[in-house]
């Protein structure tokens, strides 16, 4: 490898590792999920041929924990307790995660995870989720709101 080649790939590795450091490649913001906050908002159970009504889970508590900088572990009421990868103010459900709803008309039932995304925005986070079990496929929007600032790296 010449000297130039060899200058090249130094700087290349050095300039990479800064830029990993330093957060210029996206990731962390843990910190601004961690909290204990109030939901807002319903699930439409979405099942085929059984009109249910939603499952309104207004007034659920909702904790975040960071587990470190890129992830929280998100406990929403005894319905679930799921882990999220933060990238700055989005944070995403990993897969083959679950909740557990009573479905109107179909009793208890385990969902499977599809979707779930958390927006926050100062003391609001924005929750977007779907999921899906046997003839229905769960899903709603909603509103947390910031409480009280709990948690920490575990």
């Amino acid at each position: 490898m010449s000297s130039g080649l060899r200058a090249f790939a130094i700087v290349a590795v050095v300039g990479l590792g800064l830029g990993l450091g330093a957060g210029g490649c996206g990731g962390g913001g843990a910190d601004k999920f961690v909290g204990t906050w109030t939901y807002a908002g319903a699930i439409n159970p979405n099942c085929l041929g059984t009109p249910a009504d939603p499952i309104d889970l207004t007034g659920q508590t909702v904790t975040i924990m960071s587990t470190d900088l890129t992830h929280v572990r998100v406990v929403f009421g005894t319905i679930c307790t799921v882990t999220f990868e933060v990238d700055g103010s989005t944070a995403t459900a990993g897969a083959n995660q679950t909740c557990m709803f009573d479905i109107p008309n179909v009793g208890p039932a385990t969902v499977m995870i599809t979707k779930w995304t958390l927006m926050v925005s100062g003391d609001t986070i924005a929750s977007d989720f779907t999921s899906s079990v046997l003839i229905c496929a769960p899903s709603g929007t909603g509103t947390l709101t910031r409480q009280t600032d709990a948690g920490a790296v575990d």
